[in-house]
């Protein structure tokens, strides 16, 4: 475990509707997290969320496969999308479906598994998956098919179900963290919801800044310099032209792909 604070999901706006993307399994890609890797990777061109999720397929195989394998690392891509307004529930892995009693054997290629949830669909991979007591897994299940009067009140519940997991005693709860955050993603795929769960003391963790890829522009690169500029801007550090200009390198670098590989066949 390097970090509890680095952001373990993307949020990717499509043509045709929008994918939460969360991951478990290995932590960073090189020097970048995970999520800073997906983003880098898919930003550049506007995909509909099936080629979205079949182009992350491929870079992980090509990237992280053989690496997750030889340290044998099982990594998992849980996506919940929205096509066209219907729910779909993904996982893209080097093992067995999370859906599964149990995981299969770890390989270097990530395949996909794909289910309409029209019905509720629970999907849980990794330390996660293990430590949870099975009164959770049974509430989880439970309450899957309840409509909430607000969405906080499921992400309560997601906060408080991994805190139980980190505090359960069982070998794979060394790796879960107390602290989450939850997000929430209405089928327009807008109006997301994100909030932070944990002990006080570790409010610190929270994760700052957006992990969005909106029709192949990462927010996530282009945002965080916009706000530090714009504040120069305000304090006359730097002059408009300045300003435009390097507001224009950030635009410019946040559709730039990066990280990718010829995927194998």
């Amino acid at each position: 475990m390097i970090t509890d604070s680095s952001v373990k999901h993307v949020i990717v706006r499509c043509s045709d509707g929008a994918a939460l993307v969360s991951y478990t399994g290995l932590g960073r890609v090189g020097a970048l997290d995970v999520s800073a890797w997906m983003r880098e990777v898919l930003r550049g061109e506007s995909r509909t969320v099936d080629e979205t999720l079949i182009d992350l397929r491929e870079q992980a195989t090509a990237r992280i496969g053989s690496q997750a394998k030889s340290l044998n690392v099982q990594h998992a891509f849980l996506a919940g999308a929205f096509l066209g307004g219907r729910p779909w529930a993904v996982a893209i892995t080097n093992m067995g479906s999370p859906a599964g009693s149990s995981p299969g054997r770890i390989q270097s290629v990530f395949e996909t598994t794909a289910l309409p949830a029209g019905e509720p669909v629970v999907f849980a991979a990794g330390s996660g998956r293990d430590a949870m007591v099975q009164a959770d897994r049974e509430l989880l299940h439970q309450v899957s098919s309840r409509k909430p009067r607000r969405p906080e009140e499921f992400m309560r519940l997601l906060g408080d179900v991994n805190r139980r997991a980190a505090e359960s005693g069982h070998p794979g709860a060394r790796l879960v963290s107390r602290s989450c955050s939850v997000v929430f993603m209405p089928p327009s795929g807008d109006d997301i919801r994100q909030e932070w769960y944990g002990p006080e003391e570790e409010r610190s963790l929270a994760p700052a800044g957006f992990s969005h890829v909106l029709f192949g522009i990462d927010l996530g690169e282009m945002a965080r310099p916009m706000i530090e500029l714009s504040q120069k801007l305000w304090s006359g550090d730097i002059t408009e032209e300045e300003f435009n200009q390097r507001t224009e390198e950030a635009a410019s670098k946040a559709v730039q792909p990066r990280q990718r590989r010829k995927p194998t066949q």
